[in-house]
């Protein structure tokens, strides 16, 4: 066993990885057939809730783009992510699939999907395959490097989302590519223009990704031993282009020039706050609050069909939502602390039971309120303190060895962020950005148990 952990024959790679893609495909396949189907009129199994939204902005992209033969201002108001449905949008062109049997009822069409969910699987384990070849350099430890890219490769907990069409699969892609381009040596200048153009690609994908760049800024600073303070910049100017192209996107399709979805704006105004007045029992202040908004409506002579009304509506209730939390501040940090506490137990069969009890059987009973979820938690409360365990060695290696110690905050500077920002909605999903970086110190700790199996068989065979 030993001998084969030495990796010195690449097949074994190659072999994790190509066990992880057949999961993945087989996961995907199962998908499709088990619920890629409409139980109602307009109640499609898997495209449901956010993704309602992006397969609606990805046909009015597609037809806008078709029609108007121009790149700016096609399609519909950004309001949530701008990546995701431009993706599926060109999917829908490129393989001359159509979204929709009915658009104007909403009626998603059945099949034509296989594609794109083999395109999300190849284009993660691609992405896997360069930050592995990344990682044999920078750790110059092929265990270690092997340990991390198997536990990506492998771990149900990441492989249900490559067969789904959330924006998790390609977000973890990108992820990937970024541990990779911040572990390369010798940065130039140049390639630290393409990096901050890769940071906006990040934050086109998933809007929590927006503050990557001040992470990253600060590494290549203090990293860099020449010209660090010009690659600080180039990065800050590529991200800035990026910006720069999406406000002027939107500001052709609105008057408005905006990098921030307005849905991005009102998510602790709709969900935290009414947690903070019940915790507090403040039932009237959950009252007045809206009735304070319904007087701003009128004075701001508010309507649903005008997007300039109702980006400022966000912006009030984000004002308010922020007024709100700081002057509760010990309510506030309650919830935040227990919805993070829940949002990180791992979840290796989310997907599943969420497109399982989408179905019209179980239209009365949500997952999380079902005797099945009951049975389920036991499993997810081992898997997670398994996972946790891995990470707690991996952890104290890093710091006995003071290994790389830079590179390491800065991955555990990112899971702070990621858990600070999306934490608070208490989803496992929400958790999965967090569990890719992580992944740095569960192969680390795979490493050290490896590594001290090692010895008690050398010591044992000494002995005997």
């Amino acid at each position: 066993m030993s001998k084969l952990l030495k990796l010195e024959n690449k097949k074994l790679v190659y072999l994790v990885f190509l066990l992880g893609i057949i999961i993945s495909i087989n996961y995907a396949f199962f998908n499709l057939n088990k619920f890629d189907k409409n139980e109602d009129v307009n109640k499609h199994l898997m495209i449901r809730g956010d993704l309602s939204l992006i397969w609606n902005e990805a046909e009015s992209f597609k037809k806008d783009l078709l029609k108007n033969k121009t790149i700016f201002g096609n399609g519909d108001e950004y309001t949530r992510t701008f990546l995701p449905s431009k993706i599926v949008a060109f999917y829908s062109i490129l393989t001359n699939q159509d979204l929709y049997d009915d658009y104007e009822n909403r009626v998603i069409k059945i099949k034509g999907k296989r594609l794109y969910l083999l395109f999300q699987i190849f284009f993660y384990y691609l992405s896997l395959l360069f930050l592995y070849k990344k990682l044999k350099s920078f750790y110059e430890n092929k265990n270690l490097s092997f340990y991390i890219v198997s536990y990506l490769a492998l771990d149900p907990n990441i492989i249900q989302w490559h067969g789904t069409f959330w924006t998790e699969s390609i977000f973890f892609s990108l992820q990937l590519l970024l541990i990779g381009l911040i572990i390369k040596s010798n940065k130039s200048n140049l390639f630290c223009l393409y990096l901050g153009s890769f940071l906006g690609l990040i934050f086109l994908q998933k809007t929590v990704g927006v503050l990557f760049i001040f992470f990253l800024v600060i590494y290549i600073f203090c990293t860099e031993e020449k010209n660090n303070k010009l690659k600080s910049f180039n990065i800050i100017l590529g991200f800035s282009i990026i910006l720069l192209i999406l406000g002027y996107d939107n500001y052709k399709k609105t008057g408005i020039f905006y990098v921030i979805g307005i849905s991005n704006k009102d998510a602790h105004y709709s969900y935290l706050v009414p947690q903070i007045f019940e915790k507090n029992d403040q039932i009237k202040s959950m009252i007045d609050l809206k009735n304070s908004e319904k007087k701003w409506k009128i004075k701001n002579n508010y309507s649903k069909d005008n997007f300039y009304t109702r980006y400022k509506l966000k912006e009030y209730q984000q004002k308010k939502a922020i007024e709100i939390m700081l002057n509760n501040k010990i309510t506030t940090t309650q919830i935040y602390l227990k919805k993070t506490i829940i949002h990180s137990v791992l979840n290796p069969l989310q997907t599943f039971y969420w497109h399982k009890y989408n179905q019209i059987k179980y239209s009365k009973k949500e997952f999380h309120f079902s005797d099945e979820s009951k049975k389920y938690f036991i499993y997810k409360i081992f898997y997670s303190t398994l996972f946790y365990m891995v990470i707690f060695m991996g952890i104290l290696e890093i710091i006995k060895n003071k290994e790389k110690f830079k590179f390491h905050l800065l991955i555990s500077f990112l899971i702070i962020y990621l858990m600070f920002m999306l934490g608070w909605m208490g989803n496992s999903r929400y958790f999965m950005p967090s569990v890719i970086f992580l992944s740095i110190f569960f192969g680390n700790g795979l490493n050290y148990f490896m590594n001290l199996k090692s010895k008690k068989n050398s010591t044992n065979y000494l002995e005997n």
